[in-house]
């Protein structure tokens, strides 16, 4: 597919720690499997400049199957200094925490800042994405909740699931305890089968794909889309969207699925989401 995000060039932000480090084969995994070129950068002062140069290479000699070059950037602010180098193309594949602050998503500073400017997704690697070669992804999902914005990942995906030759599966969670909650004061519950039902008839139309769909019950979203995404699924998901009996994009969701999934996520933070 010309000109997809999914063959894009992909950049690698490495911070000197071995954490960051968590990234570089998952990268060089993608890089390889689609032909992609590979870069790994640091931002630091103008003194670590030539130590950290010298890092980067001993990093990139460890992949003698890949294309990859190395660049140090002297910058102040290491978020900006990635949305620069990445430019209006490149992907971004960074480590992160992932951790999930009570009633606020949190990814990490600088993937955060990243995530909010770039405009297109983000490969987020969280604590439990096994560094290790794994299994090739057998399916891409997306989670919607009702939203416009949820439903800006759908296009990203499906180019994802197009490229690697996978279903698409697009997945809504609902909470039984709010479902409940609702009928108990007559609020009408949303058609949520029908809604993910035409979602993927109208996508798998779109773009010739094999569009599978799936409602989950949870009260915890985000452990519910880790649960299926499993071993095997690339998640691709925005970071806002709708809140109330369908809330499964205030950005902890996100966050939590960043902090506990075994696979990276693909996330993208919409501007309208502001």
């Amino acid at each position: 597919m010309t000109g997809s995000w999914v063959q894009a060039p992909l950049i690698v932000p490495l911070d000197g720690r071995d954490d960051s480090v968590r990234a570089v084969g998952l990268a060089a995994r993608v890089a390889t499997r689609l032909g992609s070129p590979l870069t790994l950068i640091s931002v630091v002062d103008a003194a670590e400049a030539d130590d950290r140069s010298a890092w980067l290479r001993t990093i990139a000699d460890r992949l003698p199957d890949a294309d990859v070059t190395t660049k140090a950037i002297v910058s102040d602010d290491p978020a900006a200094a990635i949305v620069a180098e990445a430019g209006t193309q490149a992907v971004v594949c960074i480590a992160t925490a992932g951790s999930v602050r009570f009633h606020a998503g949190h990814f990490g500073s600088i993937a955060e800042g990243v995530a909010r400017a770039i405009g297109r997704p983000v490969l987020m690697v969280g604590p439990n994405v096994d560094p290790s070669p794994g299994e090739r992804s057998q399916r891409v999902v997306v989670p919607v909740d009702g939203s416009e914005l949820s439903e800006r990942a759908l296009g990203p995906a499906a180019e994802l699931a197009e490229v690697l030759g996978v279903p698409l599966w697009i997945i809504s969670v609902v909470s039984p305890g709010e479902v409940a909650a609702a009928a108990r004061h007559g609020a009408q519950v949303a058609d949520e089968a029908g809604y993910v039902h035409n979602l993927a008839r109208r996508v798998g139309q779109d773009h010739g794909l094999d569009v599978q769909y799936e409602v989950l019950h949870s009260d915890h979203p985000d452990r519910a889309i880790v649960d299926f995404v499993g071993h095997d699924a690339t998640a691709v998901m925005t970071t806002h969207g709708r809140t109330g009996l369908r809330r499964i994009f205030a950005g902890s969701v996100a966050a939590g699925v960043v902090a506990h999934s075994q696979r990276a996520v693909a996330v993208l933070r919409p501007e309208e989401a502001e």
